[in-house]
């Protein structure tokens, strides 16, 4: 209940909390305190000071902290992530240390050094929903950045979130330099009434046999070159975007397999003939189910945001862009899949 008499005021509020802080003490107590209080001390807490925020309070693993402008408010987050991703990369995956973000402008409470109220409240579920190294902010900050930062987001729809009544317009922002990994993510339960269903994304094959539908957003996507991926879908070059698999449902119908190497299955549409889905044969590895981004009822909210398999490209296809290009064997997931069934030289991977 609200004091009365209690200031009121507008302000940005980012909410920050570590990923999975109870696993990496148990696995190793000393050196993630460590890590923890370095991250802070030498990054965290100057990035913050510098976009003129202020931390209200800890927690010990989250933070919350109040800005008064969107913009400082967003920079610092992003440039926090990208820093953490960098000083983590040689850290073992399952004992990096990573945070979720939320960031919301809204009213807020203020109750002597603490803040309080809805405003605070929906930054703390924005935090709770997104990916490990993810930023997520609210529809309120997005309209006041918009165009003044150099960054994409995407836009994630409206999202009905715990214990507040209206759904919340989310978008997420895009790091440039960032590769998201495939941790588990925060899903919904598709028959739960805590989701919005006008957010799922769906789609389908040409004849309409297969249909699905997604509750989680996009772990990446890209355009592939490889000649697997020509062969597959009868192109030059393959668009697809990739959801964890338990976010996945079919509703109709089921894609027919073909093992397209020793590595992978590619699912199509028996009736149709419809290219779907590339699945590792190991998904314990990479737990993701990659979908053809022309198959969903809305490619158009899914843009690649980088080039692989760049020594197959056609050289009559021209491509004008700044995006990132890697050749397959210089992915370090794929190689990793190819060396695990003893196939190490990269042209035997075609």
């Amino acid at each position: 209940m609200e004091t009365q008499g209690a200031m009121r005021r507008l302000a940005v509020i980012l909410v920050a909390d570590m990923v999975g802080y109870s696993h990496l003490v148990e696995a190793d107590e000393e050196g993630t305190i460590a890590r923890m209080i370095e991250h802070r001390s030498v990054l965290i807490d100057p990035k913050i000071e510098q976009h003129h925020g202020r931390i209200v309070k800890s927690t010990g693993d989250g933070l919350l902290v109040e800005f008064a402008s969107p913009v400082e408010a967003v920079r610092c987050a992003v440039e926090i992530q990208r820093c953490l991703i960098e000083s983590e990369a040689a850290i073992p995956e399952g004992r990096r240390i990573q945070y979720r973000m939320g960031i919301n402008l809204g009213d807020i409470v203020v109750e002597g050094d603490d803040i309080l109220g809805d405003g605070v409240n929906v930054a703390a579920r924005l935090e709770s929903i997104a990916e490990p190294d993810g930023v997520w902010i609210s529809g309120s900050v997005y309209e006041q950045i918009h165009g003044k930062i150099d960054l994409a987001f995407d836009d994630l729809g409206h999202r009905k979130v715990k214990n507040i009544d209206h759904s919340i317009h989310v978008y997420r922002a895009h790091l440039k330099d960032f590769s998201p990994g495939i941790q588990s993510q925060p899903l919904f339960d598709f028959d739960s009434n805590m989701i919005d269903r006008s957010s799922l994304i769906t789609g389908r094959c040409l004849c309409g046999d297969i249909r699905y539908e997604i509750s989680a957003p996009a772990i990446g996507a890209a355009f592939c070159h490889c000649r697997m991926c020509q062969r597959s879908i009868g192109a030059a070059v393959n668009a697809w975007v990739a959801f964890p698999n338990n976010a996945v449902r079919f509703t109709s119908g089921e894609p027919k397999y073909y093992s397209s190497s020793p590595i992978a299955m590619r699912g199509f549409c028996a009736t149709c003939g419809t290219s779907l889905t590339y699945k590792l044969m190991k998904p314990e590895e990479l737990p993701f189910l990659v979908f053809t981004i022309a198959s969903l009822d809305k490619p158009e909210d899914h843009t690649p945001t980088w080039h692989g398999g760049t020594e197959s490209q056609m050289p009559w296809l021209d491509i004008h862009d700044d995006l990132p290009r890697t050749k397959c064997e210089e992915a370090s997931d794929l190689r990793s899949a190819w060396e695990s069934v003893g196939v190490i030289d990269p042209e035997n991977w075609k």
